[in-house]
């Protein structure tokens, strides 16, 4: 029999995720010990080596005095003749050149050159009377930066001198100069290196083996509240333990069953609401009364046709507009709805004149403040109504009031729902703060399950943020904006996070693409919400094309194309319809807001999609000089 269960945790594609929590906890924990023990490794090779660099040059220095006390002691004697006289037919001091490179096996030779680089007295006699090639400083290769000396070490000579120059009354007699070879140098290192890597990778062998018996011991409370996280994500809002709290993790278990009943509730609300708002806008849309929306600011947010009798523009250019840019200064409406802006005052049935070419317009204008409970005034709703053109009754006048103050109401509701949402959430961030404090000393795999749940705490939140987004746009900050730049940017972007998956993002972009006006947050949100949802089409990889070029001089087009599955043609009428989606965990909001941001910017958007072959989005903006 089968039966009814939760379903599996799948990826966009339909196929169940590759790796289990537990397993990317284990993986984890090897990454960081694997780092842990490298590290230490290096900075003990790093010690190991600055040891043997420095007793290298002590020993050296130690070389050179010996054979600057022989010359001196030689000078001292013979103090009339001429100095490279004196030190060439030393026998003393040739016996001492000789000894000192038997004695350090990393010295290839010993000599006494003159200020022109000839030598005077050498280990090897056969150089007497040359000159003396210089090699690069062993002082100032160990007194380098290690990532500098490492690079010197292997790219430069393979021979470094220590020198000690010394003067004969006054004057430059001498240098003493030690021939260091490296490559017999660097096999002091090996013993130590060997050493240190076998030592490093039995560390690494004990880590991983505590780690993993520890993983299934300690991370069992937190994988339960991950899993149950991932339900409330999927919308299954049954989670948590009955059993009631009995430590910090069960009490966050606790809470989180609360918060799924809760959401549970408001989802249920919430899709009552939706069919109202559905209905509301519907007819909005159809009606014959004027109907304008502005913010606190006075912007217009919405106006409909029948409001385009006082605006003397189409109303979709009337968005996004200040009330003082759209009404002239001796408008009656344009004092009306200020007045209500600024003093909170409604204004019922109010009858103005509007002077026009031919008689005058006589209008019945209504103005009602938006003003949520325990909130400022979020804007004012003007209801206009010709009244030459109708006979209004007072039912009928009294029935347009109610109407009115339910389109008012309807801001109200949208922000108690998402203060009712957003309430939980931030009782769950609270939560996990206070078991971050209450444990002591957490493994990293507790500290980044911790951060995983609130991570996905405030993901819940931006959802509930961008629902009111819809309601409640921010306000438009017009500035010239380089469409070419976001883009650009936008496709470098993505392409690091989808060329995994096999989506390849090409930009073909006009260099002569003009500036466009208008807020350059959210058309870089807009544009790339409509990329990810180009990649998200193709499932099995594939190109997405991003093209930007100057339709008109007037306006600028951009087209992103994917070969992904396409869009059934009765989905394309409803694609940019709230709440509508055909994505598993869609929300429906994200295309409406990409629809909402384009129209705040004067442009329009459509699409041409082919079931199989793919999808194409065509934004059209006003160039700058346009906007």
């Amino acid at each position: 029999m089968r039966q009814e269960g939760i379903a599996e945790p799948q990826t966009s594609g339909g196929r169940r995720a590759g790796l289990s929590l537990q397993a990317r906890e284990i993986l984890a924990l090897a990454l960081l010990t694997l780092c842990v023990v490298a590290l230490s490794t290096a900075a003990h090779l790093y010690h190991v080596e600055q040891i043997v660099w420095s007793s290298t040059l002590r020993e050296a220095d130690l070389v050179e005095r010996h054979i600057y006390t022989q010359c001196v002691r030689t000078l001292s004697r013979r103090t009339l003749e001429d100095p490279r006289t004196v030190l060439s037919q030393d026998a003393d001091l040739r016996a001492l050149l000789d000894a000192t490179v038997g004695y350090a096996p990393w010295l290839l030779y010993s000599v006494i050159t003159d200020d022109k680089g000839v030598a005077i007295v050498h280990s090897d006699r056969k150089r007497e009377g040359e000159i003396v090639p210089s090699q690069p400083s062993l002082k100032k290769l160990v007194n380098d930066h290690p990532l500098r000396r490492l690079v010197d070490d292997s790219s430069q000579s393979q021979i470094y001198e220590v020198a000690l120059p010394f003067n004969v009354n006054g004057k430059p007699a001498a240098t003493i100069r030690l021939g260091i070879a490296m490559p017999l140098l660097r096999g002091r290192l090996d013993d130590a290196f060997w050493y240190t890597l076998t030592l490093g990778l039995l560390s690494l062998t004990a880590a991983l083996v505590v780690a993993v018996g520890l993983s299934s011991v300690t991370l069992k409370p937190i994988r339960k509240l991950a899993e149950d996280m991932e339900r409330l994500r999927r919308g299954e809002f049954d989670v948590g333990s009955s059993a009631g709290p009995k430590d910090e993790f069960g009490k966050l278990a606790y809470q989180l069953q609360l918060l799924g009943k809760q959401m549970e509730s408001d989802r249920t609300q919430i899709l009552a609401e939706r069919s109202e708002i559905n209905t509301v806008q519907t007819a909005v849309d159809h009606i014959e009364d004027g109907i304008l929306f502005t913010t606190a600011d006075g912007v217009i947010l919405f106006a409909n046709r029948s409001v385009e009798m006082v605006l003397d523009r189409p109303a979709r250019d009337a968005a996004g507009k200040h009330l003082g840019n759209v009404f002239p200064p001796d408008h009656p409406l344009r004092h009306l709805m200020l007045r209500a802006l600024e003093r909170g005052e409604a204004s019922r049935n109010t009858k103005i004149e509007i002077p026009t070419e031919g008689a005058p317009l006589e209008l019945l204008a209504s103005v009602f403040p938006v003003s949520p409970e325990g909130s400022k005034g979020a804007g004012v709703i003007l209801v206009i109504r010709d009244l030459k053109s109708l006979a209004v009754s007072a039912r009928t006048f009294q029935s347009l009031i109610q109407y009115s103050a339910q389109l008012a109401a309807l801001g109200q509701i949208t922000s108690e729902v998402a203060h009712d949402i957003k309430n939980p959430l931030h009782a769950m961030v609270i939560r996990v703060a206070f078991l971050r404090e209450r444990l002591s000393d957490p493994t990293p795999d507790v500290t980044r399950s911790l951060d995983v749940l609130e991570s996905e705490i405030h993901r819940a939140a931006a959802v509930v943020d961008r629902f009111s987004e819809v309601v409640y746009p921010s306000d438009l900050a017009r500035q010239p904006v380089d469409i070419n730049a976001i883009l650009q940017e936008l496709t470098t972007l993505l392409q690091a996070e989808w060329q995994a998956k096999g989506v390849a993002l090409t930009a073909r972009l006009d260099p002569a693409l003009p500036v466009t006006k208008g807020d350059e947050q959210m058309l870089r949100r807009a544009f790339m919400n409509l990329i990810v949802n180009a990649c998200q089409a193709m499932p099995h990889g594939g190109p997405v094309t991003i093209s930007a070029e100057p339709e008109t001089e007037a306006l600028l087009k951009v087209t992103i194309a994917d070969t992904g599955v396409g869009i059934p043609p009765e989905d394309v009428e409803r694609i940019f319809k709230m709440y509508y989606t055909t994505k598993q965990e869609g929300t429906g909001i994200g295309l409406a807001l990409v629809r909402r941001v384009v129209d705040l910017h004067h442009g329009s958007i459509e699409i041409h999609s082919t079931v199989g072959q793919g999808t194409s989005v065509i934004v059209r903006l006003p160039s700058a000089a346009k906007s």
